[in-house]
């Protein structure tokens, strides 16, 4: 069964009965067989097959341990330790405060999120925001842990976080403040690392990944784990996603066909990429992504080319009343992904009958509001198809499984998008260029 079928394939028996709540992918609508000539058939994806030989080199070189990779993540064995630190935290604290910004933060708050379970709240400070950044003086440090995360120790901005905090946090604890503050990072000669050993705070190691490739270690799933998150059952889900992108055969790699299909849909002018939501509690998995796609796509190729596809973010059902039409009618240089939970459509209070005595509701007498919701949803992606615009759907159960699973398959397909535009998905040299000049604004 090609990849690119309503549901991902090679399920496994527990899947198939029930006990895991498995992703879908459901291409009906983004291929030429579902809208017409607009759009790549299932044959032009299988004919780029060759184009990703050295990637299928590199996941053999990834899985044998040869190089660190985002890949070998779910298969770490510290997510035990790392899930019993988190609650312990939980227990010991009333409160989690985390200072760290893009893929020091982004992974870790969207999983805590879409899936945290606990009372304690853990809250994620991304931002030099005056009017964001809590009052220092006014926050019960006593009970509360701090997490300040810089993959390389100098990120400015998280720095200038902690260093600004750090004055009432002496005051507020004395001797104590290192019960109250731990620090994430791989660079022993960065500032984070030294400024945490002169306060005698505990270091955690960064992982030899890129931050945006980090979500599934101890920079996300510490705070998880500290939320209620059930780590287990999220890293199972990524290693059975973690297998099925490692399958050489593209029509077997629901990373590599998917992938496939949007190189071609950008070749056709369709460079902007939307994830549209309907789900709530599934809203922080565009701002995640929004940095996956962009930092590792958005380069110049070897002959100096630019490359990318800009990522969007839509809000179904309420973007219908404010985007849709541009959608239907405007440029077709989008290509979309609808994200949903499809145990939604059982959930929700119902209309009561008094809704027939109102032409205009008079159909959703008797209708719960999740059923109205699943409409809307199945209408918004009919109608783009009809129009021939071309539309995926991710069916992502609210659980922490498939959420394991949607991770690894994003990350993957971003890379294997990388590859046939021909760019290096693991770095990004334009970004340093503004480093530079927030220096040069702050000598002034």
């Amino acid at each position: 069964m090609p990849s690119g079928d309503t549901m991902v394939q090679s399920m496994t028996a527990e899947q198939q009965h029930g006990a895991i709540a498995a992703l879908g992918i459901d291409d009906t609508h983004f291929l030429r067989e579902g809208i017409g000539e607009q759009a790549p058939s299932r044959n032009d994806c299988n004919a780029l097959s060759p184009r990703l030989d050295a990637l299928r080199t590199r996941i053999g070189a990834w899985r044998r341990g040869d190089e660190p990779s985002f890949l070998s993540l779910p298969f770490d064995s510290d997510w035990e330790k790392i899930s019993q630190r988190g609650q312990h935290i939980s227990r010991t604290f009333r409160q989690t405060l985390v200072f760290g910004i893009g893929g020091s933060s982004l992974g870790g708050e969207m999983l805590t999120r879409t899936l945290g379970r606990s009372a304690h709240p853990v809250r994620f400070y991304d931002n030099l925001d005056p009017n964001t950044l809590f009052d220092p003086d006014t926050m019960n440090w006593e009970e509360t842990m701090l997490i300040v995360v810089s993959k390389s120790g100098n990120t400015v901005e998280t720095l200038g976080q902690f260093l600004a905090v750090l004055p009432a946090l002496e005051s507020s604890l004395g001797p104590a403040l290192s019960k109250h503050v731990l620090a994430i990072t791989e660079n022993s000669q960065g500032a984070l690392y030294k400024l945490a050993r002169e306060l005698g705070v505990e270091v955690l190691p960064h992982p030899p990944v890129g931050g945006r490739y980090s979500v599934l270690s101890v920079v996300g799933l510490l705070p998880a784990a500290i939320a209620g998150v059930d780590v287990q059952r999220l890293m199972n889900g990524a290693r059975s996603m973690a297998e099925r992108v490692s399958q050489t055969e593209i029509e077997r790699n629901p990373a590599f066909f998917q992938a496939a299909a949007q190189f071609l849909h950008a070749q056709r002018g369709r460079r902007l990429s939307l994830q549209f939501v309907y789900s709530d509690r599934l809203l922080p998995v565009p701002r995640w992504y929004a940095q996956l796609w962009a930092e590792s796509l958005g380069k110049r190729d070897s002959a100096g080319v630019n490359h990318g596809l800009t990522p969007l973010a839509a809000r179904g059902a309420t973007d219908q009343h404010s985007q849709l039409q541009l959608y239907l009618d405007g440029p077709d240089d989008k290509q979309i992904t609808f994200i949903t939970s499809p145990e939604l459509r059982h959930q929700g209070m119902r209309v009561p009958p008094r809704a027939r005595d109102f032409d205009a509701v008079k159909l959703l007498a008797g209708h719960t509001l999740g059923e109205m919701f699943h409409a809307e949803f199945e209408a918004t992606r009919a109608t783009l198809a009809r129009r021939g615009r071309p539309n995926r759907t991710f069916n992502v159960p609210l659980d922490a499984y498939a959420i394991g699973e949607l991770i690894v398959l994003l990350e993957m397909e971003t890379v294997a998008l990388a590859h046939f535009l021909g760019v290096d998905p693991f770095d990004q040299p334009a970004v340093e260029e503004g480093k530079r000049l927030a220096w040069d604004y702050l000598r002034r």
